[in-house]
């Protein structure tokens, strides 16, 4: 048993440390676990006790919850056993006190009661459905049980008159919003101004121009009283048994939603683990099957949205000093993750997008395109490292006149273009995105790119640079003078490159944008960012 320090025994309050200490002690169970496995999230800890798992919410205000006093962690305990149980009701045993008697902390009520355990079944490992995606055993076959428990639960739960009101364009405009401004209390290392704004941009927009689809949405009766919490660690899958669990109880608002909104965060988890190819069946059944054909014009939305808020709780996990310190990085590296696909979202919804950053040698398009892909998390292709990796030189060695010669003849070039578009058609095809850096100097390498994907029905952009002559001979100029660079163009080369490189103007205005690059680099960045949306909102409004 844990013996209380002598400040814990004066006060009433019983500190989060000290609890933790108390719950990784096997000693401190009626049943005696051989060991105890400790987890952490933002509002709860864990305690893994086989066959048991116990859940203490932790004493914290976010100001979307509230577990500071005793009775609230009380009663969230007892909302949470009372509405989990509409999915699983064998999974939640009850509610066990947590008390001090004679300076000792233990189970039960004799002494006085200073905090509350949700008592739950533990469920084998290696089931669940994260768990099971990284073991690449997730299949379309697999979901469809899970697919079935959602139908059946909204259909069983249908539509109440106080709900309806939360899914009213107000509501969903507040708690949006309320979301990303929390969101942007965070450092810039986490969440970029640029991409804050983008998002931002992107909510404001749509629910300026789908106000009679959410009217729609409430009139259909579509806000229930979901889940709210809806993602992969949620959910187990054993010998086709189902549980869902750990729904949203501390906060209303976020269960009372538009069934969009609950399944667009299963869907965005599925894309956040590199499968969007189950994202989109898990949306086309359930729109299937609910009778619901106007929910995926809402799921960009949602899934923004969804993405903006495991960012904001990845962030506050990331900043716990309870937290072990390896938990918080990888909760810091989660944050940047979730607002990357934020981004992309907003930008370009959920398809597949080629963004082909094009310009002469010097024109900045290496220094875009990589700072592109970091802020949208795509992969990021390379026609410099490419050409060298073919011709077997070091990234940084400089070939001498006779190897230069051979690695930019016609011939290699073409290659190098081969490979560039093949490595795109194979990442597009497997419904992911892709930025390739590369001059696009000629015609016929541009309308390679072109075919292959317009046959494919695939969104591009060609992101021309541009920059004065003056600026770029500078660039040129201070290349002799790095050892970093991959590109082997130098100033000497700057006639015959302006030379041969052929404007891109048979490329339609809708798949092009020229960009200014004597500015610096985050300033660019903004413009592209802020260009790409524009185009996003004219095509969601031509799609409606």
């Amino acid at each position: 048993m844990l013996t209380l320090r002598i400040g814990e025994m004066e006060t009433n309050e019983i500190t989060l440390t000290t609890i933790i200490s108390f719950l990784q002690e096997p000693s401190s169970y009626p049943h005696q676990p051989a060991q105890v496995t400790l987890k952490q999230t933002h509002a709860s800890i864990l305690a893994i006790a086989p066959p048991f798992v116990y859940k203490v919410k932790k004493h914290v205000n976010l100001g979307f919850l509230n577990f500071t006093s005793l009775e609230q962690r009380k009663q969230n305990c007892e909302k949470e056993q009372k509405l989990n149980s509409r999915f699983c009701p064998d999974l939640y045993l009850g509610i066990v006190p947590i008390s001090v008697n004679q300076n000792q902390l233990a189970f039960g009520t004799k002494g006085r009661i200073v905090d509350y355990a949700l008592q739950m079944k533990q469920l084998a490992e290696g089931y669940f459905l994260d768990q099971l995606l990284g073991k690449n055993q997730v299949t379309t076959n697999l979901l469809e049980p899970v697919i079935s428990t959602l139908k059946a639960f909204y259909e069983k739960h249908p539509a109440e008159d106080f709900i309806l009101p939360y899914g009213t364009i107000e509501k969903v405009k507040n708690i949006v919003e309320d979301n990303l401004y929390n969101l942007g209390q965070q450092t810039s290392d986490l969440v970029p101004p640029v991409s804050l704004e983008a998002i931002q941009q992107f909510f404001s927009s749509f629910i300026e121009d789908n106000c009679s689809l959410f009217d729609r949405r409430v009139q259909e009766r579509r806000i229930r009283d979901c889940h709210g919490d809806l993602h992969l660690e949620h959910i187990h899958i054993q010998d086709g048994q189902v549980h869902i669990y750990d729904c949203i109880e501390f906060n209303d608002q976020f269960r009372f939603i538009d069934i969009a909104a609950d399944i667009a965060f299963l869907a965005m988890d599925f894309d956040f683990h590199g499968r969007p190819d189950f994202s989109a069946y898990l949306v086309s059944r359930l729109t299937e099957l609910l009778k619901d054909p106007e929910m995926h014009l809402l799921m960009d939305f949602y899934k923004c949205y969804r993405a903006c808020v495991r960012a904001k709780v990845e962030s506050i996990a990331s900043g716990e000093l309870e937290v072990p310190i390896a938990d918080r990085i990888k909760s810091q590296k989660k944050a940047k993750l979730y607002v990357s696909l934020a981004l992309s979202y907003s930008l370009f919804g959920s398809s597949p997008v080629v963004l082909l950053v094009a310009g002469r040698s010097g024109s900045g398009k290496s220094t875009i395109a990589k700072s592109l892909a970091q802020l949208l998390g795509w992969e990021y292709v390379n026609s410099d490292i490419i050409r060298k990796k073919m011709s077997g030189l070091a990234l940084h060695e400089r070939p001498n006149s006779q190897t230069r010669r051979g690695l930019y003849s016609k011939a290699i070039t073409d290659q190098v273009y081969e490979l560039l578009l093949n490595t795109t058609t194979n990442r597009v095809c497997d419904y992911k995105s892709i930025i390739v850096d590369a001059t696009f100097g000629q015609e016929k390498h541009r309308a390679s790119f072109i075919q292959a994907l317009s046959a494919l029905s695939i969104s591009y952009y060609f992101l021309e640079m541009q920059v004065a002559d003056e600026i770029l001979k500078e660039r040129l100029y201070l290349r002799d003078k790095s050892s970093e660079t991959v590109s082997d163009a130098r100033l000497e080369d700057f006639d015959l490159l302006k030379q041969i490189y052929q404007e891109p103007s048979e490329v339609s205005p809708q798949h092009l944008l020229r960009i200014n690059t004597d500015l610096p680099t985050d300033v660019t960045l903004a413009n592209i960012i802020n260009k790409l949306s524009h185009l996003n909102r004219f095509k969601r409004l031509e799609k409606h």
